[in-house]
């Protein structure tokens, strides 16, 4: 395992007794410190492949988003880019979100935080997503160096946060 993606586990384990508000917290704060970026989340996806339920946003993405209504339910078919990542059973990163040209890319909701780069990623279990995560707004370009440091930190953090949900 990466030596910053360990330290980064390591200190998610320590909320691993904590609430689950508190682990998710702790989740998101490790995305971002892992890649550089200013916004995280993470969302579960159900054992059919279909549907995903949004969990965790770190707290930057929501002192930025001034949506009414944050639906944390979504069907796979109505998502846009960040369902890629399920679609494609692989990391996702766009490095230019405003001149992207891409079927799925459907916007975002007024309100919603400005996403400038993007980059998520499946977590597969036995064969199926069960978790996607995702980062945005990091200073440089995405690659498929940060991609590798998240999905080594997901794929090790999911147990924990499998285990509380």
């Amino acid at each position: 395992m990466n030596e910053n993606v360990q330290k980064s586990v390591e200190r998610v384990k320590l909320y691993a007794d904590k609430t689950l508000g508190e682990l998710k917290n702790a989740i998101n704060r490790e995305a971002c410190s892992l890649t550089g970026s200013t916004l995280a989340y993470f969302a579960t996806m159900d054992p059919t492949e279909k549907v995903l339920t949004m969990i965790g946003w770190s707290n930057s993405a929501m002192m930025n988003c001034s949506m009414i209504d944050k639906p944390i339910v979504y069907k796979l078919t109505d998502t846009g880019l960040w369902g890629d990542a399920v679609r494609e059973r692989k990391a996702v990163i766009t490095n230019d979100y405003k001149n992207l040209v891409k079927a799925t890319k459907k916007g975002y909701p007024q309100g919603h935080v400005n996403v400038v780069k993007h980059m998520n990623l499946p977590v597969i279990e036995a064969g199926k997503v069960v978790l996607v995560i995702g980062v945005g707004n990091r200073a440089a370009d995405y690659t498929a160096a940060e991609a590798s440091l998240l999905s080594e930190f997901a794929t090790a953090a999911w147990p924990l946060l499998k285990a509380k949900l």
